[in-house]
């Protein structure tokens, strides 16, 4: 992997939610162990989770999807330590209707309600 001069590489950590039918899941620590540049995780990852990945080196940074969809805030929510709203509907994922890109509340405006 390191020979082809990659800025970073994106992974899909393990099993991917069972979206992942076309080989061995492999893990971050795997790859970790044959590409020394920068590493993006990602899938299912909570707060802590991401943190002790880092922590650990097995990467260098995670990306965060679904967790956005639900709290435009996602990042003063974990800077505050504040709940996240429940995830959003898959079916909304990919919809083309305005429902789930801006009706989902920041914690500011949950606590008003």
């Amino acid at each position: 992997m390191n020979s082809y001069n990659l800025a970073y590489l994106h992974l899909l950590d393990g099993l991917g939610f069972g979206f992942h039918e076309l080989g061995d899941p492999m893990t971050l620590a795997e790859f970790r162990t044959v590409f020394d540049g920068v590493l993006m995780g990602n899938c299912g990852y909570t707060q802590e989770s991401a943190e002790e990945t880092i922590k650990t080196g097995n990467a260098d940074l995670i990306a965060f999807g679904r967790p956005f969809i639900s709290n435009p805030d996602l990042v003063e929510r974990f800077s505050n330590d504040w709940p996240l709203n429940p995830p959003a509907d898959m079916n909304i994922w990919y919809s083309f209707e305005p429902e789930g890109y801006v009706d989902f509340p920041t914690y500011e405006e949950s606590k008003k309600s």
